[in-house]
């Protein structure tokens, strides 16, 4: 929906700039480069909102612990091959959700969480409510097993705001 907005901004630039026919020359010039630096911050913006990458302790406390949202929280590794299919998978599934975070925690840089939180395999997945952990699972998992983790958050948060 925001490239949408993003993609029409640079007809409506266009369209102003043939009211003053001096200025046409230089608004054709701006506006494909306007619509692409707002397109590029407006995918940043909406990217940073559900992908959380988590590089310390005390950044885990800050957007996991701390959240007013539940998080999902993805353990995995560079070199593991499911993980490779898991964080993708997830990120399309949460890609409509404003409810729920994703934080992506890379286990080889984050030994003290992986042992505060017991990981012993990859992908491990985590899900937080209120700083506590209120689901989680093992491996690669189908698509369904996730979206059964996300609808209960979901319909948890409803809950909570009504």
């Amino acid at each position: 929906m925001l490239k949408i907005a993003a993609e029409g901004i640079a007809p409506r630039l266009a369209a102003c700039c043939l009211i003053n026919s001096s200025a046409q020359s230089s608004c054709q010039r701006i506006a494909p480069q306007a619509a692409k630096a707002t397109q590029k911050y407006l995918s940043q913006s909406q990217m940073h909102y559900k992908k959380l990458v988590i590089k310390d302790h005390y950044e885990f406390d800050q957007k996991v612990i701390n959240s007013d949202n539940p998080v999902i929280v993805n353990f995995h590794a560079e070199w593991c091959d499911p993980c490779k299919i898991l964080t993708p998978k997830m990120l399309e599934l949460l890609e409509n959700s404003n409810e729920i975070d994703l934080a992506i925690i890379d286990v080889e840089a984050n030994l003290d969480l992986v042992e505060t939180f017991e990981v012993k395999a990859v992908p491990a997945v985590l899900a937080f409510r209120n700083g506590v952990v209120v689901d989680k699972f093992i491996g690669l998992v189908d698509a369904n097993s996730i979206e059964t983790l996300i609808d209960k958050l979901k319909r948890k948060q409803q809950q909570k705001n009504q």
